[in-house]
């Protein structure tokens, strides 16, 4: 550990390790003021781990909040409690950015709000919060130290961590906390008998979304991506990690299929066609 004669064992920084089919995942607790010298131990963590047998992936995430000492979960013995704030938790959820995932979100879940479901939605982008600007939405009141309040807007109940910042400060401290604000928005958040919850992911296949996997109970995961092959070589990504921690992938969304010309009604394919759609047919998933 920084600043100690102690490893990361010894100083009892590792918590809530998953295992699973020989992939394992495992959170460090940090000082805060210790945030500098963090990233590169995260690594090392994650190199060591990564070199024993039978491993074929590791991933440490920060957390810079400090929690009684526990002994790491071993294989076999029950895992942390999974949170469920609603009966059906979806994540949407694309390889890479730009592909207009959280628009594609919010339309979802004020779809399922008008089929007459009480839903919400949960922007879980800590870097990169949308859902403010989406909703027209600033800062959220908070109700307590603990519960915080969602807002509601347009029939849906929502919360980012977009609403507790200033919109021009950037998220200080979140690449310590990614794991912590994301549990924290799941579990202490004031949400009211919810049907559905739709979660706005972050892009990528990153730490974002083995916590999620590994913290909430999901009842699957929409994969967006561009009819282009660029978007689909990170789509594939994103859906693989979802079918790797056993979330069922409930279909592909082809977005900006094609613009429409308002003066000659013309049909122009400026990121070609077809793409997701023979994806989505060859791996036997619905096509939307």
């Amino acid at each position: 550990m920084p600043g100690s004669d102690q490893d990361i064992v010894q100083a009892q920084a590792v918590s809530g390790l998953v295992i699973k089919q020989g992939h394992i995942a495992f959170s460090l607790e940090i000082d805060p003021a210790l945030a500098g010298q963090a990233d590169q131990m995260r690594r090392q963590a994650e190199d060591a781990v990564s070199k024993l047998d039978g491993v074929l992936s590791a991933s440490a995430m920060l957390t810079a909040h400090k929690k009684q000492p526990a002994a790491p979960q071993q294989a076999g013995q029950a895992e942390r409690p999974m949170h469920q704030p609603a009966r059906h938790l979806i994540a949407v959820a694309s390889g890479k950015g730009g592909v207009g995932k959280s628009t594609t979100a919010i339309n979802l879940a004020l779809a399922l709000a008008q089929r007459g479901l009480k839903t919400g939605i949960l922007d879980a982008d800590i870097y990169g919060p949308s859902l403010p600007c989406l909703l027209g939405l600033e800062k959220a009141q908070a109700e307590g130290k603990k519960n915080s309040s969602h807002i509601e807007k347009y029939g849906l109940q929502a919360m980012s961590i977009g609403f507790l910042l200033d919109a021009d400060a950037p998220p200080s401290g979140a690449a310590l906390m990614v794991m912590s604000a994301l549990e924290q928005m799941l579990r202490d958040v004031a949400w009211q008998g919810l049907d559905a919850l739709i979660i706005d992911m972050p892009p990528g296949t990153g730490d974002a979304q083995l916590t999620l996997a590994q913290r909430a109970r999901l009842a699957g995961a929409v994969i967006v991506s561009t009819p282009q092959d660029l978007a689909l070589i990170d789509a594939r990504k994103g859906l693989n990690m979802f079918r790797r921690v056993e979330v069922p992938v409930l279909g592909i969304i082809e977005n900006m299929s094609y613009f429409l010309c308002p003066d000659c009604g013309s049909r122009h394919d400026i990121f070609a066609s077809g793409g997701a759609e023979a994806e989505a047919q060859r791996l036997e998933l619905p096509f939307w």
